[in-house]
């Protein structure tokens, strides 16, 4: 684990996987959520079949499995009132804050629904308007509809349609994002494929495994990353998105169970 500007995960192979995180001195959710973000995306590299290492199946099977992953584990699990049940007592001993304040309001906190500049900082109901944007201007560019130059002033034209705020600098808004600078295009829908296929896991995993809660709970973890082995990991790119989530879920890719889970969610919350 290192520090970074942007957090990412690389593999080199299941049996070397690094991850890095960000610090903001006045955020610790920024780096919890991270670090777990980029942990989802590792232990699907770590725990691909070894009959694949040394091949070109030896990785995960596309962009939006893999951030199904890191999103599944960052907010179905990492802001789940479950797993805080479980680590807020270790959060208060280790950082000597929040003694008063309840893990009700702590859970509540970590859910919080609002605008926000920065993608990675964003909650989950307005963290699709940020993908949606990125998409449309990045089919504008690709299709020679918008200049380079003039992607700034698109994006925040965006944000302050979209999201009602306009960024003041560009290290808040077009700059923000490494995937165009490093060739990155096409990837951000991923994200939002990402979010519909861990709902969709989720409630097959659910399913599964009804003492799920429980697990968490208790810290107990070994179900949960045996279950997503044999489903998902241990595959690598054996099997097409397609084929992953028809064999883990019994159904095509369905949005509606990411909207089910949102509603619930936050009609809870708010």
């Amino acid at each position: 684990l290192d520090a970074t500007s942007h957090p990412f995960a690389t593999g080199l192979n299941p049996g070397d996987v690094r991850v890095t995180t960000r610090y903001l001195e006045d955020d610790i959710t920024y780096s919890l959520f991270s670090t777990i973000h980029e942990g989802g995306h590792a232990l699907y590299e770590q725990n691909i079949s070894p009959d694949l290492a040394g091949t070109n199946l030896c990785e995960g099977t596309s962009m939006g499995i893999h951030e199904s992953q890191s999103r599944l584990w960052e907010n179905m699990i990492g802001r789940s009132l479950p797993f805080w049940e479980r680590y807020y007592e270790d959060l208060r001993r280790i950082t000597g804050e929040f003694s008063d304040v309840p893990l009700e309001d702590f859970y509540r906190a970590v859910n919080e629904v609002k605008p926000s500049f920065i993608r990675t900082e964003s909650d989950e109901l307005t963290y699709n308007l940020h993908i949606m944007i990125r998409y449309e201007l990045e089919k504008a560019l690709v299709g020679g509809r918008l200049k380079t130059e003039d992607l700034p002033e698109a994006w925040n034209a965006m944000y302050k349609e979209y999201l009602g705020i306009t960024p003041p600098n560009h290290t808040l808004g077009v700059l923000q994002d490494v995937h165009w600078a490093g060739g990155g295009f096409g990837y951000f829908p991923s994200y939002s494929l990402g979010n519909m296929y861990a709902a969709q896991i989720m409630d097959a995993m659910r399913k599964a495994l009804p003492n799920l809660d429980e697990d968490l709970k208790a810290g107990r973890f070994d179900a949960v990353r045996g279950w997503l082995t044999e489903n998902i990991y241990r595959h690598g790119k054996l099997l097409a998105p397609a084929e992953v989530i028809r064999n883990t879920a019994g159904a095509e890719l369905d949005p509606s169970y990411l909207t089910a889970y949102l509603t619930e969610k936050y009609t809870q919350i708010y």
